[in-house]
């Protein structure tokens, strides 16, 4: 009997089901698994583009800005909508596990699955790099920002705790990036386990950095930058027409390869001009992250986390009002292996003097070396996997 593992991933962004993809791959390569996803949103396009068994549940939307922002006083003046997708959620959740008895749930940033699972007496592993919620305070909404936060905690906290097993994808101190997002009550904190960061290849397994240069079409003596725009599809849209246009001034010297983070897209290659290369999307992130010398990127925590995993320096432009990315970047900056530009501040300018003090810098190589090295002797899909296995009944293998 295979193993039947159902996974329920935050279907904001990409980053969710991507980590669910990685354990699920290395569950399968101990025991026959039987998996279904549920979740909502780009999450459900990019499961059904994997070909996995796709479950929709009611999608939970923030709203967002034009300009990619996220737009506070309308999410908080939401809220009984939001409360209402919560216990239509529920109930997806519990009407699926039901029909489909698995025999451990894999919640990845979805509180409300974690309740399903528990209201059930079903087995619960959860992933998440976020115990604590910082909400943006606007003057205007001030004390319903911090009513909204202090409640978020309280709630999601003990949630949380309903999970068997609660991983962390992060590093261990003095590297953990998402230590500002942990500042909850030690009784919260200690459960959780920094298992360092989920990875489908790990660098020593892939060709050499100037192999993977030609192989995308680069000139192996020129630098690289990669830029995996991610996030929701408005944050996405806006972010990939500034930074294509900015970029396309710098190319005296420099090689771009840009992925506009849209999987279900028709064709792969969106644009191509000179030196710079944009794809809808990229197969291969590992290839080209590898294959690159600078990584631009918002700010997501799986990203930065890969980043530090291969040594490679990063710019983040986090996006306005998305505090857990902010938060991110600070503390990738203070650990010393990023430098930050606010969105609102981009130019060009900017963005060129980034990039090279960046490379050039040997600060960055210095602490990235050793990042990189600690990485090697982490394996958090193998722990995850490891803890499925053992609350579904199976062998540790």
């Amino acid at each position: 009997m295979p193993l039947r593992a159902y996974f329920a991933p935050c279907g904001m962004g990409l980053g969710h089901v991507a980590r669910c993809e990685v354990v699920l791959r290395r569950l399968e390569q101990h025991v026959p698994v039987e998996a279904y996803f549920a979740t909502y949103s780009d999450g459900l396009s990019y499961v059904e583009a994997l070909g996995l068994n796709s479950l929709p549940v009611p999608s939970l939307e923030i709203a967002m800005k034009r300009v990619g922002e996220v737009d506070m006083e309308r999410t908080l003046t939401r809220a009984p909508v939001f409360f209402k997708v919560i216990a239509d959620q529920i109930a997806h959740d519990m009407s699926y596990m039901m029909a489909l008895r698995p025999d451990v749930v894999v919640s990845d940033t979805r509180a409300v699955a974690v309740l399903a699972a528990r209201a059930l007496g079903l087995p619960c592993v959860c992933i998440l790099n976020q115990l604590r919620i910082y909400v943006p305070r606007k003057r205007r909404m001030l004390r319903a920002s911090r009513w909204a936060e202090a409640g978020v905690i309280a709630i999601l906290g003990q949630i949380w705790l309903m999970a068997d097993e609660l991983f962390v994808p992060d590093f261990p101190g003095p590297y953990t990036i998402s230590l500002m997002n942990l500042k909850v009550p030690e009784r919260y904190r200690k459960r959780a386990k920094l298992i360092g960061p989920i990875l489908t290849k790990r660098p020593e397994e892939l060709p050499s950095q100037e192999e993977l240069k030609e192989a995308l079409g680069f000139n192996p003596d020129l630098p690289l930058i990669f830029v995996p725009v991610s996030g929701p599809a408005i944050e996405k849209a806006y972010f990939s027409r500034i930074v294509v246009r900015m970029l396309s001034k710098l190319a005296d010297g420099l090689q771009f390869l840009i992925s506009l983070g849209n999987p279900a897209s028709p064709r792969e290659l969106a644009y191509e001009k000179g030196s710079m290369k944009v794809l809808n999307w990229v197969d291969d992130f590992y290839s080209c992250l590898k294959a690159c010398d600078v990584a631009i990127i918002r700010g997501g925590h799986g990203t930065i986390t890969k980043c530090m995993a291969y040594g490679r320096p990063m710019l983040i432009v986090p996006p306005p009002s998305h505090t857990e990315k902010m938060m991110n970047a600070l503390r990738a900056k203070q650990v010393g292996i990023a430098k930050v530009i606010l969105q609102k501040s981009l130019s060009v300018s900017k963005l060129k003097k980034a990039i090279l003090s960046l490379m050039e810098e040997s600060t960055y190589r210095r602490r990235l070396s050793e990042v990189e090295g600690i990485a090697k002797k982490l394996d958090a899909a193998g722990e995850i996997a490891s803890t499925i296995m053992k609350l579904a009944g199976g062998l540790d293998s």
